[in-house]
């Protein structure tokens, strides 16, 4: 491994110079006003490098192509304070350690996390799932060989071998020796349940991704426990057998409330962090809660196979080709848990508060907390149009329905939240937005060209500031005041021209660590010309 040298090119008024990048004393820029029209002033997001996909397979669904932001406001919000205490870090080659395929990792990282036993996991896309040990030099990549199930059975039955995929694109640490880890479905998976009558649907396809429970054994061999994330004929008011989640960008686990929140295509899932198999989930108050009678007084239950599903604030669009009954909804990738146990989300094209724990509050007979469907009807019903927030607005709004030139598609990346309840929201397009407790937007940053293409966000609980990262070249960045930044690209080497698809902080204080996942860039025939890298940061 190539350990990057200590630079001396901060010493000194240089050092001082270099602490802030050149969008150093950006200010947080106004909300636009509701009816402001579709600018043409800027252009859209530059186009997808050779290799680098975009969030979800081969294009973004449900969304088409963003369209040019409005121009921005005359004048921006005074200076918000900081966001941790302040004080600007500067970049220090010598607190970063990194591995890559020279170590044993995978060519590509697309994610990166650590379980509560210090083991290292990384999502490794195609070469599968990787693990560092606590003090390994090495690591270790699993693949389908080794017990990783990216696909389910239909009818009894697993979908033919030879059509199983495997690319990993999430995890999240659990207990000790314990990751969750969310797989990418097979191209159109989200549509393959739902062809015409007499074509035949394949569930090679339909039941390919979702996610696993894995466990690591003494002997160094895994335990895995496959979530099918679909719901059985009935077991949702109003609905058949329902397949449309398979793809899992992001895994949150909410340890305080023992749940899993499976970020996916089309929409959000809930799961049992525990989940052991089989048909039966196992909270009490989660299947008292998802209880419901069904035609002549059959009871159902929502909560099946350790999950129940779905959740996505859409909206109806309307165009020249397009029924104004089609509904918008869009990938998730950002979700962050409230103190109260809701939960936020964003997609790309809207922004929801899931009221998961409170959706009783002004509401009768709703059986809250826990009610998934009560929650989702106060996320996706037309008369709660407050509760799908657009971010980066369209140029018009509900009840009217967007063309898609009327459009300009979110696009979320990812949500963190701060402890007095400020929720930062950065999308793959259009920088960062800033959004108060109740869920109004209150400004903007980072929205120049480059700036505004951000895959990831993570709050240091070391002192609170938030690091953010780039494609395309920007690498990463830390925002310690707001509009304030600091580059740590001269620490990274080349790697600060990889796309951050993946950051997360394990640990507090001086112990905590900021964990990187740096992904790959592809020539124009998909094969990887420079491979991707885990770092780790250990410094203030």
């Amino acid at each position: 491994m190539r350990r990057l040298e200590r630079g001396k090119w901060w010493v000194g008024v240089l050092g001082l110079l270099l602490l802030m990048s050149c969008h150093g004393g950006e200010q947080l820029q106004a909300p636009p006003s509701t009816d402001d029209g579709i600018g043409d002033e800027d252009e859209p997001p530059p186009p997808e490098q050779p290799g680098d996909p975009p969030p979800v397979g081969g294009e973004v669904p449900d969304s088409g192509t963003p369209v040019d932001p409005p121009p921005p406001p005359d004048a921006g919000l005074p200076d918000g304070g900081p966001v941790g205490d302040g004080t600007p870090i500067p970049p220090d080659s010598a607190s970063w350690r990194f591995w890559g395929p020279e170590e044993g990792g995978p060519r590509e990282v697309l994610g990166v996390t650590q379980d509560e036993g210090g083991n290292l996991w990384v999502a490794g896309g195609e070469d599968g799932l990787c693990l560092l040990r606590p003090d390994a030099t090495r690591l270790r990549c699993y693949t389908m060989a080794d017990g990783l199930k990216p696909w389910a059975p239909w009818k009894g039955k697993d979908p033919a071998p030879e059509a199983r995929y495997l690319k990993v694109l999430s995890v999240t640490g659990g207990p000790a020796g314990t990751v969750f880890v969310g797989y990418e479905g097979r191209a159109n998976c989200e549509s393959e349940f739902y062809k015409a009558p007499g074509v035949f649907e394949d569930p090679a396809i339909f039941k390919s991704g979702d996610a696993d429970r894995v466990e690591l054994q003494a002997d160094g061999t895994l335990r895995v426990v496959h979530y099918d994330i679909h719901s059985p004929a009935h077991s949702v008011p109003g609905y058949g057998h329902r397949e449309k989640l398979c793809t899992v960008n992001r895994i949150i686990w909410d340890k305080a409330r023992d749940s899993l929140w499976f970020a996916s295509n089309h929409g959000l899932a809930w799961g049992e962090p525990d989940y052991q198999g089989g048909e039966a989930c196992s909270n009490p108050e989660v299947v008292a809660a998802n209880e419901w009678v069904y035609a002549g007084g059959e009871k159902r239950q929502r909560c099946k196979f350790g999950v129940m599903e779905h959740v996505h604030p859409a909206i109806a669009m309307g165009d020249s080709t397009t029924s104004e009954d089609s509904r918008l909804a869009g990938d998730v990738w950002g979700v962050a848990v409230r103190p109260d146990g809701d939960v936020w989300l964003g997609t790309h094209i809207r922004t929801t508060r899931f009221k998961i724990m409170t959706n009783a509050v002004g509401h009768e007979g709703t059986g809250a907390p826990w009610n998934f469907e009560a929650a989702r009807k106060q996320s996706e019903e037309k008369k709660h149009v407050a509760n799908r927030i657009d971010l980066w607005p369209d140029a018009v709004a509900e009840p009217q329905f967007p063309t898609h030139a009327q459009r300009k598609d979110d696009l979320v990346s990812e949500l963190v939240l701060m402890p007095d309840g400020t929720l930062w929201v950065s999308s793959f397009a259009w920088g960062l937005a800033k959004l108060n407790d109740a869920g109004m937007v209150t400004g903007y940053l980072l929205e120049g060209e480059g700036d505004r293409n951000i895959t990831s966000l993570e709050r240091d609980p070391r002192d609170g500031s938030l690091w953010i990262g780039h494609r395309w070249g920007k690498g990463l960045r830390r925002m310690h005041r707001e509009g304030e930044f600091v580059v740590h690209n001269p620490a990274l080497g080349g790697r600060a021209a990889l796309p951050v698809w993946d950051i997360q902080a394990v640990g507090s204080g001086d112990g905590r660590k900021v964990l990187v996942a740096f992904s790959a860039q592809r020539d124009a025939a998909g094969a990887i010309v420079r491979p991707g890298a885990i770092g780790v940061y250990s410094g203030k």
